[in-house]
Parts: structure tokens; C-alpha cells; sequence
């Protein structure tokens, strides 16, 4: 039987075909990465993903890891390795491979530290030989910033400015300013501004206008995360001015009255000084009262107070005469007994006081960052319970560039001056506890009444280290000084402190290196 030329050509055209159809699929792959964006925190570490269909073996193939253009790229691997050459520079050091399971066809980079400018699309690339495919996948970077601080100015008008600041954010925060009872108070500015990093520095501003308003917080948002930090703070309400309409009339009829004569303003103007020469001899009088007030203070209810060791955290360090403490670095090996703190710096007086008047100072200098008042006996000494009435405590602190009053929402309190000595007075059948600056006689803050029930002992905390100590004034007994040789840390120096009403320490300006507590808002820490 006869066969035509053309039909064994076909039959061999169909033949190679079928052999070479394996290897035409065996070249066929599709690169799969993840359909929901990564999530990843600033600072950790995260993989981006990408596995072949079907599950081919990739150990030969070229993976590269690349953002808006192929080379230079994310991450390469070529030839069974890393090429660093045609790796972007800012990724050098910070991606590695995760290769575990490549002969099935997944691999993954991993970045090692994440940063604000890592945020974005990125493609995963698989090619062999002239077959390549690629898969797109989204990082997303969050970063949830600091607690929220927030300072309090009283302008000229009588309106109170709050401004809230908080940095390390991202991406942009929600900034809100709500009352307790959820009301959103308008800003009077805003702005998030990025660092060097891209990380965004928060600063809002509200204005407050009327004493209607006592609580404000600041609340700070990463939607991203759907976590949120917030801070609150008590506006007392005597920093409002109070115009009542008698002294508005009486305003009004002295301006009218001004401008019909000129014979009537010379008149004013004579009162004016004999009224300005009437205040100066009162004042001069005041201050003889005030002198023979801290006399009498010091005279008839001054107690000789001391420090107890044995409440002592172990990073304070007494000195020898228990009347002066230092906050080191380094931690004492002491017995861990029921009544030391083992978490706030503290220390308390050995002194207790279950009845009468007590007076004492202490000198504080120009150190920063310290808490001094009174606390109930049986407080909580373990672990870190606020610092507040409520808890047992009575106390006023500087932190930082602020003077608090240790009250829930701690009440800030705006002095003329910084007090270099501060004098501390309890009168326990009344319930009252005062502080006063004895650098300039003013007072301070009373803490409202108060109904005592046990024993109440000095308290003394410190927030940061320093050279400089805090000091337990002396009783005026005399002219001559004392002198007080330091503890364990260094027997080399002797610290002279005055009798009472004087300077009472000396030393070198505080130099802060650590800080043992962090701040934390209604702890006592601001």
C-alpha cells in the first residue's frame, strides 16, 4: 500500500509535538503572594512572603524582591545566593532570606528592624531560564508614639491654653480633646510634622474659656493599630477670673469720669500714690509677720526629723546622720523586709505623728525631679500603687520643668519661683497639710481637708540621680553649722549644713543620667 509523502510528514509534526508538550508545561509556574497587606510595628522584624503554583522547587531559579523598578532591588538571589551588588543601600545589613521550604516552592525576605520608609508595595520575581512571573504584596508600618504630655499656660485674657505633645507616631495619628463626659472640644491649632525617621511629632492646642470645664483629656489614636494612649488633666477653678457686674459699673463710671475732667484724673492720681506708699509699709509688715510666723513654726512645732533605713529602696543611698539621700544607679544588697519600697524610690521618716502640730523643712536645692510630703504608716510598699490620697499619700513633686500637687488627676501648680527649701506642716486634729516655699514665704499648696486615722510618717522620693542629696533641715539651735560626713559611696566627702532658716546644703548642680521610674500619668509620675 501506497504512502503519500505529505501524511508522514504530518504524522511526524504530531509526534514531536507530543514530546515536547512535558517540557512546555514543566516551564509553566504562577508566583502567589499574600491578598491582605502585611502589618508590621516599627522596630520588629517581618517576612514578605511568595510560593510558586504548582509547588515547583525555586532553589535554581533567580528570586528577586524589588520595589518600583527590578535592579536595584530589595533583595536578589541568583545563582544559589545573595547579590549584594544590585542591592538598594538602604536595605543592605537588614534583609535576609528565609529559604527553609524553597524546594517546594516558597521563599521569603525577611526585614530585620522595619522602618516608617519601609512602608509601601513591594514585587516578588521568580524567573527560569526565559519563564518569569511576579506577585504584589503591600506592607504597612504603624508605630504607636509616647504618652501624651500635656502643659498649661493662662494667657492675659484669663482663657487656659492646653498644648498636648507626643512623638513617634505612624502613620498620622487622630488627635481628639474630650471632656469626661465624652464632648469633643474643638483644636485651636494642630500640626504633625514627620523626623528624620518618618515618624510623626504630634502638638495640639485647645483653648478653654469658661470654668464649666474642670477634667480635659488628650487623646491620641493609631487607627492602623486601633490603639490609643490618652492623658487627662484637672484645670483648678480658681485660675478663672471672676468679674462681677459692680466691678464692671465701677469701671465704667471711673473711665467717664476720667475723660469730663482733668482736675478729677490729678485727684485719682494723688490717691494713687498715697494709696501705693500705704502698701509699701503693709507690705513691710507683712514681711515682719512672716518672719515671726517662720519663727514661731519653727519654735513651737519643729521636729527633728530623720530617715528610716529600713523603708529605704535599695537604689537610695542615706547618709550617715539619716538626715540626707541620694538616688545611684547601682542597687544595695539589703534585706528585703516588709516595710522597704521595692518599686518607687522612696524612703520614709522615722517619725510617726498620731496627734498635734508638726513642722519641718527640707532643703531641695537646685536639684530636679523629687516628691516630699506625708504618708499614712501602712501604705502599700510593694509594687507601684499611685501616689495619691486615696492610697495614703499627701505630697507635692518637681518633675521635670513642672510642680504637681500628687492628687488623682495631679493638680499642676504654677509658681512664681523655683523654692530651693520647702517647708512641710501637718496639724493632724484639723486635717490640714500645707507646703510653703520658705525661699520667699509663699505658699505653696494645702491639700483639702482631711480626716486622720493612724499613724502618719515623713516621706521623701527621688525620681533621678544627682550628686547633690535631698536634706533634712536641722533645728535652729545656734549659730554653728553641722557638718554631715557622706555613707558608704564615698567616706572622702563631708557635706556642711546650716541651722534652720538658712541655706541648708551644698554641693554640685544635679547631673541626671538614668531615670528609674517612667513616667506614668495619675502615678505619681507625670
Amino acid at each position: 500500500m501506497a504512502v503519500s509523502p505529505n501524511s508522514c510528514l504530518s504524522r511526524c509534526l504530531l509526534t514531536f509535538m507530543f514530546l515536547q508538550l512535558p517540557k512546555l508545561d514543566a516551564a509553566y509556574f504562577d508566583v502567589i503572594g499574600p491578598l491582605e497587606p502585611i502589618l508590621a510595628v516599627a522596630g520588629t522584624d517581618t517576612e514578605l512572603p511568595c510560593h510558586l503554583s504548582p509547588n515547583i522547587s525555586a532553589e535554581h531559579m533567580e528570586l528577586r524582591w524589588f520595589r518600583q523598578k527590578l535592579s536595584p532591588a530589595v533583595f536578589l538571589y541568583q545563582d544559589q545566593q545573595e547579590q549584594e551588588a544590585e542591592q538598594m543601600m538602604e536595605y543592605r545589613g537588614r534583609v535576609t532570606m528565609v529559604k527553609d521550604n524553597i524546594t517546594t516552592g516558597y521563599a521569603a525576605v525577611r526585614i530585620h528592624g522595619v522602618r516608617a520608609s519601609d512602608d509601601g508595595e513591594y514585587r516578588c520575581f521568580f524567573r527560569e531560564n526565559g519563564t518569569y512571573e511576579e506577585a504584589i504584596m503591600h506592607l504597612q508600618v504603624a508605630a504607636l508614639g509616647s504618652d501624651p504630655h500635656i502643659t498649661m499656660e493662662v494667657q492675659e485674657n484669663g482663657q487656659i491654653r492646653l498644648e498636648c505633645t507626643s512623638v513617634g507616631w505612624y502613620p498620622e495619628p487622630q488627635v481628639q480633646w474630650r471632656t469626661p463626659t465624652g464632648e469633643k472640644l474643638p483644636f485651636s491649632s494642630e500640626s504633625k510634622n514627620p523626623d528624620e525617621e518618618g515618624l510623626f511629632t504630634v502638638t495640639t492646642s485647645v483653648v478653654i474659656r469658661h470654668n464649666s470645664i474642670n477634667n480635659v483629656s488628650c487623646c491620641i489614636q493609631n487607627l492602623l493599630l486601633d490603639q490609643e494612649k490618652e492623658v487627662g488633666i484637672s484645670i483648678p477653678v480658681n485660675f478663672f477670673p471672676r468679674l462681677t457686674p459692680w466691678i464692671v459699673a465701677v469701671a465704667v463710671i471711673l473711665i467717664v469720669l476720667g475723660l469730663l475732667t482733668i482736675g478729677s484724673i490729678f485727684f485719682i492720681w494723688r490717691l494713687y500714690k498715697e494709696r501705693s506708699r500705704e502698701q509699701k509699709s503693709e507690705f513691710s509688715s507683712k514681711e515682719k509677720l512672716l518672719e515671726e510666723l517662720k519663727e514661731k513654726k519653727a519654735t513651737l512645732h519643729a521636729v527633728d526629723v530623720t530617715l528610716d533605713p529600713d523603708t529605704a529602696h535599695p537604689h537610695l543611698f542615706l547618709y550617715e546622720d539619716s538626715k540626707s539621700v541620694r538616688l545611684e544607679d547601682s542597687r544595695q544588697k539589703l534585706p528585703d523586709k516588709p516595710e522597704r519600697f521595692d518599686f518607687w524610690p522612696c524612703v520614709l521618716g522615722r517619725e510617726t505623728f498620731t496627734s498635734g502640730r508638726h513642722y519641718w523643712e527640707v532643703e531641695v536645692g537646685d536639684r530636679t525631679d523629687w516628691a516630699i510630703g506625708v504618708c499614712r504608716e501602712n501604705v502599700i510598699k510593694k509594687g507601684f500603687d499611685p501616689m495619691t490620697p486615696e492610697n495614703g499619700f499627701w505630697a507635692v513633686e518637681l518633675y521635670g520643668n513642672g510642680y504637681w500637687a500628687l492628687t488623682p488627676l495631679r493638680t499642676p501648680l504654677p509658681l512664681a519661683g523655683s523654692p530651693r527649701r520647702v517647708g512641710i506642716f501637718l496639724d493632724y486634729e484639723s486635717g490640714d497639710i500645707s507646703f510653703y516655699s520658705m525661699t520667699d514665704g509663699s505658699h505653696i499648696y494645702t491639700f483639702p481637708s482631711i480626716s486622720f486615722s493612724g499613724p502618719l510618717r515623713p516621706f521623701f522620693c527621688l525620681w533621678s540621680c544627682g550628686k547633690k542629696p535631698l536634706t533634712i533641715c536641722p533645728i535652729a539651735d545656734g549659730p554653728e553649722r553641722v557638718t554631715v560626713i557622706a555613707g558608704t559611696q564615698d567616706l572622702s566627702k563631708a557635706i556642711p549644713l546650716s541651722p534652720m532658716g538658712e541655706y541648708c546644703a551644698s554641693g554640685d548642680t544635679d547631673t541626671l543620667h538614668s531615670k528609674l521610674i517612667p513616667s506614668q500619668p495619675g502615678q505619681g509620675v507625670p
